[in-house]
């Protein structure tokens, strides 16, 4: 099956009926700091937040988490994956609902910025811009 994306204008209206699936990637330094990407496209743009995607007609759970990595992350995933979460978003999204799904990954090889994330930083303290209420899901899994 071809995975699909929906054309913009469908994909916002697509809130209006139901919520989206957001796959989110928890990663950790040797430290325990947490990485959070600084996003370069709207809505949000400015904000931190943890590298996510919404799920996509006909896209694995694992896929998805690749193409996270990838296109987020510049970089590559070790294999597996392990869930954290399922955190429900009912409005700090300005599209709509979401439900949020969290899995931690280790990475392979460095990570570097690109056309959808401004910055990459790892985190001990929370920043203040946090955007999609994953200051809130962070806090529930006690960072």
């Amino acid at each position: 099956m071809k995975v699909e994306k929906l054309p913009h204008e469908l994909f916002l209206k697509t809130f209006e009926w139901v919520p989206r699936i957001a796959i989110n990637v928890h990663v950790e330094d040797e430290s325990g700091a947490v990485l959070l990407t600084q996003r370069a496209i709207e809505p949000k743009k400015g904000s931190w937040h943890y590298p996510g995607s919404f799920l996509l007609k006909n896209e694995t759970i694992q896929n998805c988490i690749e193409r996270v990595v990838t296109t987020e992350l510049g970089a590559e995933i070790e294999s597996g994956s392990e869930l954290l979460g399922v955190f429900e978003n009912l409005d700090a999204d300005p599209r709509g609902h979401v439900v949020d799904v969290v899995y931690r990954v280790k990475l392979l090889g460095a990570m570097h910025a690109t056309e959808e994330t401004k910055a990459l930083q790892f985190f001990h303290v929370l920043p203040e811009d946090i955007s999609f209420h994953h200051d809130a899901v962070l806090k529930s899994l006690g960072f």
